[in-house]
C-alpha cells in the first residue's frame, strides 16, 4: 500500500488511543487483584451457559434481524454484570468479558450504535463495582480501560461505515457503467442485426430468386449446387442474425423468444428440453434473461453431455427466477474460477451482468450430478 492510500484520520485517533492504553497499563500494574469465588455465581454461570447455547442455536437457524442482534447484546450485557456481581464485583474477572462487547458491535453497526452500547457497558460495569467501598481507585482504571476499548470500537465502527458507504458508492457507478455498456452493446447488436436482415439477407433471397429463374430456363448441376449453397448461407445467416438479436423477442416477448432458443439449442445440443414458462408480460431485463438463458443452453448443448435440459421461467417472491437443469457430466464448483483462463467466462460474465441490475446467480454442480443455474431479477 502506497503512503498516500493511508487514511490521516485513523492514523490520528490510533495514536491518541495509543496513549491513553499506555497510561491505563501503567496505572493497572500498581494495583491488586483479588478473585472471590461463590456457590451463587457458579449456579449463574451455568444458566449464563445455557444462554449462550441458545443464542448460538439461534444464530444458525434463526432470523437474524436488526432487534434481534441489539436484543442478544443487552443480554449479554446484563449476563456479564450479574457474574461480575456475583463473583467480585470490581476485582472480577468476569468484567474482561465486557471488553468483548463494544468491538462486537461495532462489526455489525454504525458508530453511533457503538458508541451508545460502549456507554452502557461503561455504566453496567461501574454498577455491580460500587459495592465495593475499598476499590475506588481500581473501579477508576477499569472504567478507563472500558471507556478506551469504547472509544476504540466506536472509531473503527465510524471508519468501516465510512469505507463501506465508499464501497456502495464505487459498486453503484460500476453497476450503472455496466449498465451502459450492456445498452451500448444491445443497440450494436441491434443495429446490425437490422442491417443484416435489410441488406444482406435480401440480397441473397434476390441472388436465388434469380438461380431460380434461370434454372427454369436452363437447368443444371451448377444451378442446382449454387441454389443449395444460398439456401444454406441463408440459414446459417438467420442463425446468426438470432443470436445478435432476436426480433422474436421484441416482438412476441421473453417466453416465445425462451422457446425458440431452446428448440435451436436441443437441435445443437441433441438433447430434449422440457419447457415450464409462466411469465407473459414484459420486463425491463428481458434481454438479459434471454442473453443468460441461451447462454446456459449453450453451456448444456458444448459442455454437458445432457440428455435433458430443463428450462423454467416464473415469478416468486417479487422476482423474476430463470433457471435450466440438466442431467449432463456437471463440474467442481471450486474450479470456476479458473474457467477463465480457459476462456469459459460465459457464466462468469453473465452473473456480472445480473448483478449489476440488482439480480443474482447461483450455480449448483458436482462432477457427475449435472448441473443447475438459476438467475433471478427483481420483477418489473
Amino acid at each position: 500500500m502506497r503512503e498516500q492510500d493511508l487514511s490521516p484520520a485513523a492514523e490520528r485517533g490510533v495514536a491518541w488511543l495509543r496513549i491513553a492504553a499506555i497510561a491505563l497499563i501503567v496505572a493497572a500494574e500498581t494495583l491488586p487483584h483479588p478473585n472471590p469465588n461463590r456457590e451463587t455465581f457458579r449456579i449463574a454461570a451455568a444458566l449464563v451457559f445455557v444462554y449462550a447455547l441458545g443464542a448460538l442455536a439461534w444464530a444458525y437457524r434463526g432470523t437474524i434481524t436488526r432487534r434481534t442482534t441489539l436484543a442478544f447484546t443487552a443480554a449479554d450485557v446484563v449476563a456479564i454484570s450479574v457474574l461480575a456481581f456475583l463473583s467480585g464485583g470490581a476485582y472480577s474477572e468476569a468484567r474482561l468479558a465486557y471488553f468483548l462487547i463494544p468491538i462486537a458491535v461495532a462489526f455489525r453497526f454504525g458508530w453511533r450504535i457503538t458508541f451508545v452500547v460502549s456507554l452502557a457497558v461503561v455504566l453496567a460495569y461501574d454498577i455491580p463495582a460500587r459495592h465495593l467501598a475499598d476499590a475506588p481507585q481500581f473501579v477508576a482504571v477499569e472504567t478507563g480501560y472500558l471507556i478506551w476499548i469504547g472509544a476504540a470500537a466506536t472509531l473503527f465502527s465510524a471508519l468501516l461505515e465510512r469505507r463501506t458507504r465508499e464501497l456502495v458508492r464505487v459498486a453503484r457507478g460500476r453497476r450503472q457503467l455496466l449498465a451502459e455498456v450492456m445498452n451500448v452493446e444491445d443497440n450494436q447488436r441491434r443495429l446490425l442485426a437490422e442491417g443484416l436482415h435489410d441488406h444482406a439477407i435480401q440480397n441473397l433471397l434476390a441472388a436465388r430468386q434469380d438461380v431460380d429463374e434461370a434454372q427454369a430456363v436452363t437447368p443444371g448441376a451448377e444451378l442446382e449446387r449454387a441454389h443449395a449453397v444460398l439456401t444454406s448461407t441463408l440459414a446459417d445467416l438467420r442463425g446468426a442474425i438470432f443470436e445478435l438479436h432476436p426480433h422474436v423477442l421484441n416482438q412476441a416477448g421473453l417466453e416465445k423468444a425462451l422457446e425458440a432458443t431452446a428448440e435451436r439449442a436441443s437441435k445443437r445440443g441433441g438433447f430434449d428440453v422440457d419447457l415450464y414458462l409462466d411469465y407473459p408480460r414484459r420486463h425491463p431485463a428481458e434481454a438479459l434473461l434471454f442473453n443468460a438463458a441461451r447462454e446456459f443452453l449453450t453451456n448444456a448443448a458444448k459442455h454437458a453431455n445432457a440428455t435433458k435440459v430443463t428450462l423454467t421461467l416464473t415469478e416468486k417472491n417479487g422476482a423474476v427466477v430463470l433457471q435450466t437443469r440438466d442431467d449432463g457430466k456437471g463440474f467442481d464448483l471450486a474450479r470456476i474460477s479458473g474457467y477463465v483462463t480457459d476462456a469459459h467466462i460465459g457464466l462468469l460474465s453473465q452473473r456480472e451482468r445480473l448483478e449489476a441490475i440488482g439480480g443474482r446467480l447461483e450455480i449448483v454442480s458436482a462432477p457427475g450430478a449435472g448441473t443447475t443455474v438459476t438467475a433471478t431479477v427483481p420483477s418489473a
